[in-house]
């Protein structure tokens, strides 16, 4: 799972523009998902969002090596656990955040609304949530973006198929301590 976390709103305005250069560049006209885009597109989207300001906050979990009978069998449940990972152990870098969520994972993250989740979250890191927003993320390039880098991380972590780093190694520097982090959480 991995958030883009954006520091400046602007920034988020960049992101659009150059992703309307690599559409064009690449004919690509669907939304972009790294597990069913052609290589050579994800390529040219690294490449694109290259110069971007924004860090990366990312949990990995080995289900396999998860404890909890409730977690390994309920995915709902984990992917809450992990959501609530993400936001509430941040470090203190992330403070008043608008949170947006792929609208159509509400279900799959186990979230029944907007103040659920910010209730859960700053109730144990206060100030940690200002707004919660489910968007379709056929619509919201940050929700895109999300994807593609989550989609990074797993190919370049995982263990049950042969692993590539190439595109993890593009988006590595965005996940260091203290702004990112890319928390290997069965480790």
């Amino acid at each position: 799972m991995a958030a883009c976390i954006f520091r400046d709103p602007f920034e988020i305005q960049r992101l659009a523009a150059q992703v309307a250069v690599c559409r064009t560049a690449t004919r690509h006209t669907r939304e972009f998902k790294y597990s069913s885009t052609k290589e050579s597109v994800k390529d040219a989207f690294f490449a694109h969002v290259a110069t971007i300001n924004f860090d990366v906050r990312a949990i990995v979990i080995d289900k396999a090596k998860i404890y909890s009978t409730k977690l390994r069998s309920e995915p709902q449940a984990l992917k809450a656990y992990a959501l609530r990972m993400l936001l509430t152990k941040n470090f203190g870098q992330i403070t008043d955040a608008k949170i947006i969520i792929d609208g159509q994972d509400t279900k799959a993250f186990g979230v029944q609304d907007s103040e659920y989740l910010t209730r859960m979250v700053n109730r144990e890191t206060p100030g940690t949530i200002a707004t919660v927003k489910f968007d379709d993320s056929r619509a919201n390039i940050g929700i895109q973006l999300a994807d593609m880098i989550a989609g990074a991380i797993n190919r370049g972590c995982r263990t049950h198929k042969k692993a590539n780093p190439k595109h993890l190694a593009l988006i590595r520097p965005r996940t260091y301590y203290p702004t990112g982090t890319l928390w290997h959480f069965c480790k």
